[in-house]
């Protein structure tokens, strides 16, 4: 850019931004200011014709004016004594006058306080906001010693009416924009539209500081307008937001999933999702197997082509079904549709960088740096950064895949909750496995539903199993309305949002129930759990060959199972499956299962062939093969645990057609439990088994199927849900009363503490906006983080706290500031350990390299070192890592010291 000899012109001479390295350079704040509407710009054209139309109801005609103001206007606090003193050399480039008194306030609080005067307290309020913590009435009452004397006054005066100039909008006193913000959807949309865009305005690849100390750019105006805009239209093609994406025609179920026959249940979807118009709930139920996926994907097609969502984002409830579920919607779906624009189908929890091992994908930005020099550290920058890599982005593009706990984030009291609901609005969001969710996650997932009822979201929760009670409560979180809906299992439940009624039907909830092709008998044998008989029992079954999962409840557990079955089962292959390993070793093992037991080829004759299936083989798995993974055994054996888990297990058995082994043609499930069938309640079901499940459920599982020889699925499924959680008890003698109720006296207790937990951490519901901005109180600090307490925590799960731990060999040597592979290659040797016991002497002990402290994958991480054993000792255990077991933990000893 050509540059000139300094100039009197005020309104370049205040400094918003510094470059890095050595030498100073820096970026006017009218210049910075520009760069942001102008992103601003483009960003107000990606949002849906609903959602401008939603901003322009309450900011009047002029709201996409107003907005780009506000964007521009978000750092007019930088225009202060205080803020300017930071850096000597620039702050001698101006005249206003400057004393040792002045205070340096956080400048967005000093941009509501000046944004006051022309806007409604709301409105400053939420262009200050965007370093992610609102300012309250009380951080807006400031004097001269903050805002400088009059020559402050006029130097922000002059900057505002330049921006109001280029923007063409009128701010003199006559025409102040004073609207009543009483819609609580503005808070979410304009605060996180106005800090993406000063995140992405502030990054210097795409906006450069290019001037020294005593020169000042020429262009002015309206002339670095277009150069701004242009540069914002280069970031977001880069960070693949731009083309915005053309959605295609409408179009049959058959023709979305090319060669897909429909069953009854895609069927019966089909015929509900196509009759409506605007958002709504939809609760699916129906068994494992049954296309539930599709069934919802197709509905979020039909919402898509309609005009009233704008793209999709998925929950799954863990890493593992994250990762295929991103496979199936690339291949099955988006690859298959071809829609126009920049798909940009985004990956999103923690370890979402490892999906991709090669470059970096589009729309990831490995390095987002700002250098904001406002904070005198660097949180901003990495808040940014956070955004714009792996971990978070997905929840910004059109189309994203990734773990719940993102989305259950966004209505967590943590600095920028508002922008993951910005990146949610007006898209269809579809939750999988929502049976699996405790009480701690029900109360945030229902204010959740709350939020995204009143951001025009469309919501789809699947499940195989849902007590009735969830149900309603789910519904009336989004519609506000209560259900008297109930029609048999498998059914499909649809639910108005609170803001639209359907005109053809004009009704709010509807209910039906549909017919599943393949009920059958599930046959049920139980067994004490002990190592002995298992494998006994196991060599018996797989006489003639075929392939049985035996899943327990806890990794050390499944270890131990795994360790004595390949040390006794000398001709079946044995394979472990958990979490608790290295994320390498993770991938590869995820791989491996899901080719071996994976249902394979479809024939001719609707039946599957799968080649790399073992003839004789045993997996040992935990809770991780239990949902969404499509998997088939001919066997399974099953440590006892609540009857939804139990019934989801055995989708995983004889889930598909093929030719199974002699004697396993028929389906066979073994629960494994110590308890009495016909006797007692237990004492116990394990210590470690009650400190997962609670007793009470386990306790009513147990009394429902102890005497049962066969289940019938799906037939069975929701009389066997409902007599676990519903209300009416089974009789029984009064010693299983006793223990029932003492039991359910627990479990009332630590639901009721859950949820109290869970509701001190949330946002408040939809309501007046003011409202919202006042009772944004508490900052929330990173989960990941290993050194926040529990009480500031902002935990989307409740139990034990995990820990990231990047383990390597003693000798590795690590480089200062690690790079996009050597990232990649650490996050690989890393694993989340949640151990009782462990947490504390890791977060103590194991430190953080200093390089890390600046990378957004690595900054809450943990180092260990390990010998050439592949073992560390801390905190009196020992930690072995190991390819086929994964991360052993013992005690200490003398024996093993």
């Amino acid at each position: 850019m050509k540059e000139m000899i300094m100039t009197n012109d005020p309104n370049l001479k205040l400094w918003a931004k510094t470059g890095r390295g050595g030498d100073l350079y820096y970026h006017p704040l009218l210049y910075h200011m520009l760069d942001v509407a102008a992103v601003a710009t483009h960003m107000w054209e990606l949002l849906s014709e609903d959602q401008r139309k939603r901003i322009g109801y309450t900011l009047g005609n002029e709201a996409r004016a107003i907005t780009l103001f506000l964007a521009g206007g978000h750092d007019i606090g930088k225009a202060s004594p205080g803020f300017q003193q930071q850096v000597p050399q620039l702050s001698e480039l101006t005249d206003l006058q400057v004393s040792v008194n002045d205070q340096n306030r956080p400048h967005g609080f000093v941009s509501a306080c000046v944004l006051n005067r022309f806007f409604t307290t709301v409105l400053g309020q939420i262009a200050g906001g965007h370093h992610g913590i609102f300012p309250r009435s009380l951080d807006l009452r400031m004097g001269r010693d903050i805002l400088g004397n009059r020559e402050w006054e006029i130097a922000r005066n002059g900057l505002l009416q330049e921006l109001a100039k280029v923007l063409k909008i009128d701010i003199s006193d006559d025409t102040k924009c004073k609207p009543k913000i009483i819609d609580p959807f503005i808070i979410p949309l304009l605060a996180g539209l106005i800090s993406v865009a000063d995140w992405i305005g502030s990054n210097q690849d795409f906006f450069p500081c290019l001037t020294k100390p005593g020169q000042l750019p020429e262009l002015v105006g309206d002339k670095y307008f277009e150069v701004a805009k242009d540069r914002a239209d280069k970031a977001l093609h880069e960070l693949g937001w731009m083309p915005g994406v053309i959605f295609a025609k409408e179009a049959p179920f058959t023709h979305v999933f090319s060669g897909f026959i429909p069953n009854s249940l895609q069927n019966s979807i089909e015929d509900i999702a196509i009759k409506q118009t605007s958002p709504y709930l939809m609760i699916i139920e129906a068994p494992t197997g049954q296309g539930k996926t599709e069934a919802a994907l197709y509905a979020a097609d039909l919402a898509l082509c309609r005009g009233f969502a704008r793209g999709i984002y998925i929950a799954m409830p863990t890493q593992a079904t994250s990762n295929a579920m991103f496979k199936r919607v690339q291949v099955d779906y988006l690859k298959n549709r071809r829609h126009k624009g920049k798909l940009n189908l985004q990956l999103v929890h923690g370890n979402a960088l490892l999906a991709g091992m090669g470059e970096v994908r589009e729309g990831e930005i490995s390095d987002f740096k700002i250098a904001d020099t406002d904070t005198g550290d660097t949180n901003t920058d990495m808040e940014a950064q956070s955004w714009f890599t792996a971990k978070k982005r997905p929840l910004l593009s059109p189309f994203g895949v990734g773990t719940i706990d993102q989305s259950l984030l966004s209505v967590l009291q943590t600095r920028h909750w508002f922008v993951r609901l910005f990146g949610l609005a007006g898209k269809v969001v579809i939750f999988d496995e929502i049976h699996a969710y405790d009480a701690y996650m029900i109360t945030i997932l229902e204010r959740l539903l709350q939020w995204l009822a009143e951001i025009d979201c469309t919501v789809i929760l699947l499940s195989a199993t849902l007590p009735e009670a969830r149900r309603k409560a789910l519904i009336y979180a989004y519609s506000g309305q209560n259900s008297s809906e109930n029609k048999c299992y498998p059914r499909i439940t649809l639910a108005q949002s609170r803001h639209y009624i359907n005109q053809e039907t004009n009704e709010l909830i509807v209910c039906k129930e549909v017919s599943v092709e393949d009920s059958h008998c599930i046959y049920l044998n139980f067994s004490r759990n002990d190592l002995e008989i298992l494998a006994g029992e196991l060599t018996r079954k797989l006489e003639h060959g075929g392939c049985a999962a035996v899943i327990c409840d806890t990794v050390d557990r499944s270890i131990e199972v795994f360790r004595y079955l390949q040390a006794n089962m000398h001709e079946t292959e044995c394979l472990l499956f958990h979490a608790r390993t290295l994320q390498v070793w993770r991938r590869e093992r995820e791989d491996e299962v899901l080719r071996k037991f994976g249902k394979g080829t479809k024939q001719h004759d609707g039946s599957y062939t799968n080649p790399d299936r073992p003839f004789r083989a045993v997996l040992v798995a935990t809770q991780v093969i239990e949902q969404s993974l499509d998997l088939d055994f001919d066997l399974m054996f099953s440590e006892i645990a609540p009857v939804d888990l139990l019934l989801q297990r055995i989708g995983r058995l004889h889930r598909h057609s093929r030719t199974r082994p002699e004697g396993l043609e028929m389906p066979q499930f073994t629960i494994l439990c110590d308890g009495n069938r016909g006797g007692a309640p237990p004492d116990t079901f394990g210590k470690n088994i009650e400190h997962i499940y609670d007793r009470y459920i386990l306790l009513r599982t147990w009394l429902v199927v102890r005497g049962k020889a066969m289940i019938e699925v799906p037939a069975e499924t929701e009389k066997l849900i409902e007599k676990v959680y519903g209300t009416d008890e089974e009789i029984c003698g009064p010693d299983w009363i006793e223990a029932l109720e003492k039991a359910k006296r627990n479990l009332v207790h630590e639901q009721e503490e859950s949820q109290k937990a869970a509701s001190r951490l949330l946002i408040c519901p939809p309501c007046d906006s003011e409202d919202i901005v006042r009772q944004f109180n508490c900052e929330l600090f990173d989960d990941d983080d290993p050194e926040v307490h529990t009480a500031i925590r902002a935990a989307t799960r409740e139990g034990d706290p995990s820990i990231m731990l990047v383990m390597v060999n003693a000798g590795a040597v690590l480089a200062a500031e690690p790079a996009l592979d050597e990232v990649r290659d650490l996050l690989g040797h890393s694993t989340m350990l949640s151990y009782k016991g462990l947490y504390h002497e890791l977060a103590s002990n194991c430190e953080t390299p200093k390089g890390w402290e600046k990378n957004t994958h690595l900054n809450h991480a943990r180092l260990m070192r390990l010998d050439e054993n592949n073992r560390a000792k801390i905190g009196g255990y020992i930690l072995t890592v190991n390819e086929k077991l994964g991360i052993v933990i013992e005690k200490e000893s003398k024996d093993n010291g």
